[in-house]
């Protein structure tokens, strides 16, 4: 090894449900301190197959199957033997189970610990269609727990959102889930009248997002529009829920269903973007989601794809200043070929997106926090 890479501060940054090459973690967390040559970067996350190493990036596997209880145990073991084994100066966690053992071991190995707040998880159980009352509960109070462990020093919140919803993680950075990119320059326009439009639908596949009501509206466009096309591809979180969107895609050889039980590789769904007419995103306007920013919307503004969402006045806002998407109702299918008629008759990206929805924009503040630890 050269005297320079043993200069490197030693950097872990670990998730376990989250791929290994996670697009936050890895993407943009990760290459952020990789650019500044000043930190030997680890990772640890979900990998169903072994991950090539580099001189700059070593991979753990926390594991690889995603619904095994004993799996998530023995990922702890795994946390522990990675922990002590790479012997880092800075953690950071990206998932509360792991900050448990962190919290512990930050005084034997001395590291600076940071956790990275990816979600609300006791705000997201509201989300889980198959959680009883009792369990919601006791889950609850086991993340709390977790997450209100002593020792770390620094918070990075993945939504502005958060700091009024935690207001007891402190200190803390927020860090956006901002494209790691750049805008592609694209005219302002109307699309063109055809008798076909494609439409994406993105990311994680759960019936708080939409998917299914999306599903029947999309079938109502096709009367009007016979050569529209739908692309789904996401992690289906819920196995059920991804049976009831395979029945509602049969006999519909227009809709590409691609539902994984398994995290899809971010620059896979990147790809899906390239000859979409239209990103839609039918969340629902539920507590746990409205006052978020999806990482869709960054995305979908950056590459110049309209987008099709539900009223939700905070992504109206986001979308407002260049005229990036139209708000559609996805449950009112009596109206829904003159709702999309309107959006065809929108003119779209009137101005450039500002810089402010790149990664890049958040670059400078995520290097200087973690160089103040």
């Amino acid at each position: 090894m050269s005297g320079k890479f043993d200069s490197r501060i030693p950097v872990l940054i670990a998730s376990s449900l989250k791929p290994a090459k996670d697009t936050r973690a890895y993407g943009k967390l990760g290459l952020s301190l990789r650019e500044t040559g000043l930190y030997r970067l680890s990772f640890m996350g979900f990998s169903q197959f072994p991950i090539e190493n580099c001189e700059d990036e070593i991979f753990y596997s926390s594991f690889s199957k995603v619904h095994s209880t004993w799996e998530r145990i023995s990922s702890q073991i795994r946390f522990l033997r990675i922990l002590l084994k790479v012997r880092p100066k800075i953690l950071i966690c990206c998932t509360y189970e792991y900050l448990p053992l962190a919290s512990f071991f930050k005084g034997v190995l001395g590291y600076k610990l940071v956790y990275d707040v990816q979600e609300n998880y006791v705000k997201n159980l509201d989300l889980n269609p198959v959680l009883s009352p009792e369990k919601k509960a006791r889950l609850s109070s086991i993340i709390t727990r977790m997450e209100r462990v002593n020792g770390v020093d620094l918070f990075l919140l993945a939504e502005k959102c958060y700091a009024k919803e935690m207001p007891e993680k402190t200190p803390f950075l927020i860090l956006e889930n901002k494209f790691a990119g750049e805008i592609k320059a694209v005219s302002s326009f109307k699309p063109p009248q055809k008798d076909g439009y494609d439409f994406l639908i993105s990311g994680t596949l759960t019936p708080a997002f939409g998917t299914l009501e999306a599903i029947v509206w999309y079938k109502e466009i096709l009367k009007k529009f016979p050569d529209s096309k739908l692309k789904i591809i996401g992690h289906c979180t819920v196995p059920s829920y991804g049976i009831e969107l395979q029945k509602a895609c049969e006999n519909t050889p227009k809709i590409h269903l691609k539902s994984s039980s398994f995290p899809i590789p971010h620059e896979q769904i990147i790809d899906e973007y390239s000859g979409v007419d239209f990103a839609i995103l039918p969340y629902q306007n539920r507590e746990a989601i409205k006052d978020k920013i999806p990482t869709k919307l960054f995305e979908s503004a950056a590459l110049g794809i309209p987008v099709l969402i539900g009223g939700n006045p905070n992504w109206l806002d986001f979308l407002a200043p260049f005229s990036g998407g139209f708000p559609i109702d996805f449950f009112d299918l009596q109206h829904a070929s003159e709702q999309f008629n309107a959006a065809l008759n929108q003119e779209y990206f009137t101005k450039t997106p500002d810089t402010s929805i790149l990664w890049k924009s958040q670059h400078r503040d995520f290097i200087t926090a973690i160089s103040s630890l």
